[in-house]
């Protein structure tokens, strides 16, 4: 087909939608059967014209679904949206609509979302050069092989808001473009893909960014950055496929300045507004019996899924708040103090704990990050105030190696008890003897231990302690068996648990006997670490 041909060519579907819309306004099929020949002529010419309209003008036109409509309006309060959507939700033509919007300056006269009345500059971006031609550039500029340039401005932005003569490409993709903006400027629009490196998308200052499913975190860091400037947007639509990653939990989580509209097929219509079937109950069915079992929830309800390795699969954490409970003014619950220590590549985290012993519920309280270089010396004034100190204080297995973290002589056992007097339990953290009766330091007991205790809810996390559970939600194990990094907080926690649950924690009440400072010998021959 030629261009110019092809220029002309009106898809059977908006002819279909012009008669409808037409005869609407004519007032029914029953008036046309009054009407003159002279009158069906310029109906006829009507349909045509319109017909145009609808496929180089589809902004004009579109007409979203509630939920679309609620995330647009989103952006007056929010500058990180996410659509975390079901199949078939039409997640991509929300963020790719709002996008031409902001790159035109003609937003519709419902919209009650974010409003630019200037030209913008916006990045869209996929996970590869392929996904992007097919999705983002498909739907915003109508084609997604620019040698069809005929098809130029069938998606959502209109053709005659298109420079043409602007494109820069790169085989098939269009790599940038200009976008004619009501305020008589100019928008710039430029495409990218996740697997292009960082370090490519420096220098940029964005007012728009739309990321089509998830990207990874450092695209997503450096593509915020280049928001900072002009007090950007960022859409993230996707179907949560990869977990609860970190950033999918910041907008499921809804943390500050996030916030996202979760979709799932309930939501879905059936139809579109030209009564146009859009998401059949059949077709439905039988996706839901295509999909894997564990898949259903994700593709079907828009709930993050459990990805593999995953080592604490949980959506709902069970944390609390400080001010709500006071545990520090109850004198039956237990206290405990424990450590994962470091000194020249890792940080030493303190972790201070609750626990109540009628329920057997276990809280962190509060966790102390050191920087990394410091010795005992520079942070045992967190455990000499008024509230730690006589805490019992449970070490990991390697407290006791001379100079291992102390950069002297002792070890950090005997600088805590020799030195400054303070309640250490006596002997390693480690796990109970197996069946085999052989003691070990393996984390997958003690992290299976905290698994099931935050899914019981018998262990409480205090939401001020940040990055536990930014550590926790990224836990995983891979095929090996090695658990991910960073994992210092997480360690810091699961040796004092392991503590409290092998009876070391002490009341105020029991703290006033005095105690004595035993040091046990290293268990010979049995142990085996890690």
């Amino acid at each position: 087909m030629a261009k110019s041909e092809a220029t002309d060519y009106i898809q059977p579907i908006y002819k279909e939608r012009a008669l409808k819309h037409v005869l609407k306004l004519a007032g029914g099929k029953a008036a046309v059967k009054h009407m003159t020949p002279e009158q069906l002529l310029k109906m006829k010419s009507a349909r045509d014209s319109v017909a145009k309209d609808m496929q180089f003008n589809t902004m004009k036109w579109f007409r979203p679904f509630k939920y679309q409509k609620e995330f647009f309006e989103t952006g007056k309060h929010f500058v990180r949206r996410g659509m975390i959507a079901a199949n078939r939700a039409g997640k991509t033509i929300a963020s790719t609509y709002e996008a031409a919007y902001h790159l035109t300056g003609l937003y519709p006269k419902w919209w009650n979302g974010k409003v630019y009345d200037r030209p913008i500059i916006a990045i869209c971006s996929g996970e590869s050069w392929e996904q992007v031609a097919k999705t983002l550039q498909n739907k915003l500029l109508g084609c997604d092989d620019i040698k069809q340039s005929y098809k130029l401005g069938t998606g959502s932005i209109p053709r005659d808001c298109i420079d043409e003569k602007s494109i820069r490409t790169d085989g098939a993709n269009v790599l940038a473009v200009e976008i004619k903006h009501s305020s008589g400027g100019k928008s710039k629009l430029y495409f990218s893909n996740y697997t292009q490196q960082s370090k490519n998308l420096q220098g940029f200052e964005l007012d728009l960014v739309v990321l089509d499913e998830q990207p990874p975190d450092e695209i997503f860091s450096e593509l915020v950055v280049r928001t900072a400037q002009r007090d950007g947007q960022v859409l993230c639509s996707f179907t949560p496929l990869k977990g609860m990653s970190g950033l999918v939990r910041k907008f499921w989580d809804k943390v500050d300045g996030y916030t996202h509209i979760r979709v799932t097929w309930n939501d879905i219509p059936f139809e579109n507004e030209w009564g146009e079937e859009f998401f059949s109950q059949k077709e439905r069915d039988q996706l839901s019996r295509d999909f894997m079992p564990w898949e259903r929830k994700c593709r079907m309800e828009g709930i993050p899924l459990v990805g593999q390795g995953v080592v604490f699969p949980l959506l709902e954490w069970p944390t609390y708040k400080a001010e709500d409970l006071e545990l520090s003014k109850n004198p039956k619950l237990e206290r405990l103090i424990s450590f994962d220590l470091g000194i020249k590549n890792d940080p030493t985290v303190i972790s201070y704990f609750f626990r109540n012993p009628e329920t057997q519920v276990i809280y962190l309280h509060r966790q102390i990050t050191v920087d990394k270089g410091q010795t005992p010396d520079e942070y045992i004034h967190y455990l000499m105030d008024n509230e730690s100190r006589g805490v019992p204080i449970a070490l990991p297995h390697d407290g006791s190696q001379p100079g291992r973290y102390t950069l002297t002589e002792q070890s950090v056992r005997e600088t805590f008890e020799d030195t400054y007097g303070l309640n250490v339990i006596a002997g390693a953290i480690l796990n109970p003897a197996n069946d085999q009766g052989k003691v070990t330091n393996h984390k997958s007991y003690g992290i299976n231990i905290m698994r099931l205790g935050l899914e019981r809810g018998t262990f409480m996390i205090n939401e001020n302690c940040h990055r536990f559970l930014d550590e926790a939600r990224n836990y995983a194990i891979d095929e090996a068996g090695r658990f991910s990094d960073p994992d210092d907080h997480i360690d810091s926690a699961r040796i004092g648990v392991l503590a409290l649950i092998q009876g070391h924690g002490e009341t105020v009440v029991s703290r006033v006997k005095a105690f004595e400072y035993k040091r046990v010998a290293p268990v010979e021959g049995k142990m085996q670490r890690i």
